[in-house]
């Protein structure tokens, strides 16, 4: 093989940078082909740190003893359960409302979008709503992904708290190194089950037909997170 010729081609390079952030973060897309307005990337972040910010609003509650943990560990495993309800039943509304403007075809899973450049027109217009959450092929996922949403967070939340960490590990920098990433994974994981999976980086088109994809992220939480309630 020649010297000069690349590893990468210019096509390939653009395609790369586009979908490496989309699988590391878990679905958003933070990069695209074209200029898009800042709120579709602001909307993306909101939504992928919901779980976040609602996580340390109830941690802060929880370490200083105005909620139980028991309560908090469920009341925030409910309101996930219920911002993933809301926030795809808002969704399907909005776009039934609008079904007469010309949208992203929510059956593709937003692929076509990272080939072709959208006119976004306002920061709730229903092609900002369409890019920005999809929708779910199966009306039955909006309800399941929102049942699951209540474990996967109410699991994280109890083992990512201070307190827990502490106990386990016993030292001020393991805590923190674990809070802030294990905070991350649970955001990357919930991302999926509120708006839906990346495609894999090694392939242009996704073949995930059931829906299977978005439960990935989340099934390898739970499966963490069992081994601690296990060990309680």
């Amino acid at each position: 093989m020649s010297s000069n010729v690349p590893l990468l081609n210019e096509y390939k390079q653009e395609f790369l940078w586009k979908r490496a952030p989309q699988s590391f973060l878990g679905g958003p897309k933070l990069k695209l082909g074209y200029d898009a307005p800042p709120y579709v990337y602001i909307n993306q972040l909101i939504i992928f740190l919901i779980p976040w910010i609602l996580g340390g609003i109830f941690t802060l509650l929880v370490e200083l003893e105005f909620l139980e943990e028991d309560k908090g560990i469920y009341i925030y495993g409910g309101v996930m359960c219920l911002y993933v309800l809301l926030t795809n039943f808002i969704c399907e509304m909005r776009k039934s409302k609008e079904a007469a403007v010309q949208t992203v075809n929510a059956n593709t899973q937003n692929v076509l979008s990272e080939d072709d450049e959208i006119d976004f027109e306002s920061c709730c217009g229903v092609e900002t709503v369409s890019f920005v959450v999809p929708g779910k092929k199966f009306k039955f996922n909006i309800l399941f992904h929102s049942l699951l949403s209540g474990p996967v967070c109410g699991l994280g939340f109890w083992y990512l708290l201070p307190g827990t960490l502490a106990d386990l590990y016993d030292h001020i920098a393991a805590t923190i190194v674990l809070h802030v990433f294990g905070w991350f994974a649970l955001c990357v994981a919930q991302y999926s089950l509120t708006v839906g999976s990346p495609p894999e980086s090694a392939n242009f088109r996704t073949l995930d037909t059931w829906e299977i994809s978005p439960l990935m992220r989340p099934f390898y939480a739970l499966v963490f997170f069992t081994f601690d309630v296990l060990s309680r």
